[in-house]
């Protein structure tokens, strides 16, 4: 149960938070002269490239940080557990 939830919350988090990260990483890569804003950057990705492109490189991204958020979230639910039984007693 845990294990499925970890992986469920792994998911739901990279996949939440992958559309800033790619207009994160298009204004970082800009041209230094580029004078377009975020939501301008943002208007050309879905006139150019649509809806799809915020989710590029998804799946590297839940290759990678998944596993890493998998066990970080397991372990988190299992001190929990662990510190709410030591302070019933």
């Amino acid at each position: 149960q845990s294990f499925v939830s970890s992986v469920a919350g792994a998911t739901a988090s990279i996949s939440v938070a992958s559309p800033m990260d790619v207009v994160k990483t298009r204004i970082q890569n800009r041209d230094f002269n580029d004078p377009r804003s975020g939501s301008a950057i943002v208007t050309d990705l879905l006139r150019h490239e649509g809806p799809g492109a915020f989710f590029k490189g998804l799946a590297p991204k839940l290759a990678v940080v998944g596993p890493k958020l998998v066990f970080s979230f397991a372990v988190a639910q299992k001190m929990i557990a662990m510190i709410d039984d030591r302070l019933q007693k």
